[in-house]
């Protein structure tokens, strides 16, 4: 995939305002939302990812992922619920007015099991270098520039015990115990979205 307008946060705006996700708007199935957040801080785009703290109690245990969780009651809509799990995580004070785009709702699923789950992945833009308050849930959080993503360098397929075909995925340098960060599953399929649709639009 060409880095052609992966250094152009204006390009990367422009290109998520033409574009119109498609959303599961069904009333029998549980949401979930998602924040995907873009730093400007540095001289190129950065995305905010987080390494899931291992937990027996957490399906997605371990993995990289963005902040975001389950809608609740009081969740005024998806928009909200990305901003109250962003705030729970990671300590990110996140509003409305920093939303840049949303990407395609996606089907969640579990140990190659299709879950009754609708997860939403809205665009934040940030212009700082915020300090982060991590939570239990929380192993790491880091920046990782948005170009790197796009490099063929970086791209594999992950094999995981849970079925016998292969995930694409990408490599995303290691953790703070040396072991590899590979991007895969859910959070992938939203990061290579956003790929797609800036590489057609710019």
């Amino acid at each position: 995939m060409k880095s052609t307008g992966f250094n152009d946060l204006g390009g990367i705006v422009e290109a998520l305002a033409e574009y119109h996700p498609v959303l599961i708007d069904q009333h029998d199935i549980r949401h979930a939302s998602v924040a995907l957040i873009l730093r400007t801080y540095h001289i190129e785009p950065e995305i905010l990812f987080i390494e899931r703290a291992a937990s027996k109690k957490d399906p997605w245990s371990g993995q990289i992922a963005f902040p975001g969780g389950g809608k609740e009651v009081l969740d005024a809509d998806l928009k909200q619920t990305a901003i109250r799990e962003t705030l729970e995580e990671i300590g990110l004070a996140l509003d409305e007015h920093m939303i840049i785009g949303r990407l395609d709702d996606q089907q969640g699923s579990n140990r190659n099991r299709a879950l009754n789950l609708a997860i939403s992945c809205f665009i934040f833009r940030l212009e700082h270098d915020p300090r982060l308050v991590l939570n239990y849930e929380v192993a790491e959080a880091f920046w990782t520039p948005l170009k790197s993503l796009t490099n063929p360098v970086n791209h594999f397929f992950y094999q995981t015990k849970h079925r016998l075909e292969p995930f694409p995925a990408i490599r995303l340098g290691h953790d703070s115990n040396g072991q590899d960060r590979v991007l895969w599953g859910l959070t992938y399929r939203f990061v290579e979205r956003l790929l797609e649709i800036v590489q057609m639009n710019t």
